[in-house]
């Protein structure tokens, strides 16, 4: 084929696809005959959506729908960025907190996802995903006692009683067992979040947005 810059004669330079690719050499630009583009509809878009809920890693839900991989990536980041978790307002209620160890790009990059849920409705209120450190720690604590709570049930990590007052919050290992339980659910149904695995999340903000995906349908189905 002749070059649709220069109109140069170009040469076959491997495939995209099934599709023979051409390069010009005096452009020095690959190219090809035709382009066809997959249209994005609203069932592809619940389709990514439920996929992402079931583990189903970007590469293959990109081979199951025929969009490409960078289009379903910025898809999912549209969807989290429509998500909302807060709860409505409620008082007096029980809740549970915990931190989940997880991984970004590789092992040696640890993070965590540190989270709360409803004692009584399995709810998740709020996470945040980062360092185990007292500033994070302190941003879901803070999201609880804005919902004036009766107690607040947590590991015996020693961050917890500077920002908890002693009146409701509870340390014990055996008081958690609900969210203890849905860290095992997490990790089931989100392959990124099992403990032996190479599928990990190349960013922080990925990891995120699917993790606000899953935990918005786990709470509007209940």
């Amino acid at each position: 084929m002749n070059c649709k810059n220069c109109k140069s004669t170009c040469i076959k330079k491997g495939f995209n696809g099934k599709t023979q690719k051409y390069f010009c050499k005096t452009c020095k630009v690959y190219q090809q005959h035709s382009y066809t583009y997959h249209i994005c509809t609203k069932q592809d878009i619940d389709s990514i959506s439920k996929l992402t809920c079931i583990g189903v890693g970007i590469s293959g839900i990109a081979k199951y729908t025929g969009i490409s991989k960078s289009n379903v990536i910025n898809i999912i980041k549209k969807i989290a960025a429509t998500i909302s978790l807060q709860i409505p307002n409620e008082s007096s209620q029980v809740y549970e907190m915990d931190e989940m160890h997880t991984f970004i790009k590789s092992k040696p990059n640890s993070n965590y996802l540190i989270y709360a849920i409803n004692k009584t409705k399995n709810q998740v209120v709020d996470f945040v995903v980062g360092a185990r450190t007292k500033c994070n720690i302190k941003k879901i604590t803070d999201s609880l006692i804005r919902l004036n709570p009766q107690k607040i049930f947590t590991d015996k990590l020693n961050i917890y009683p500077s920002l908890l007052s002693k009146n409701i919050h509870k340390a014990s290992v055996y008081k958690i067992n609900h969210i203890e339980r849905f860290n095992l659910t997490l990790r089931t149904h989100l392959k990124r979040l099992s403990r032996k695995t190479i599928c990990f999340s190349k960013s922080i903000l990925m990891l995120e947005c699917i993790i606000k995906i899953y935990l918005h349908r786990l709470n509007t189905n209940h």
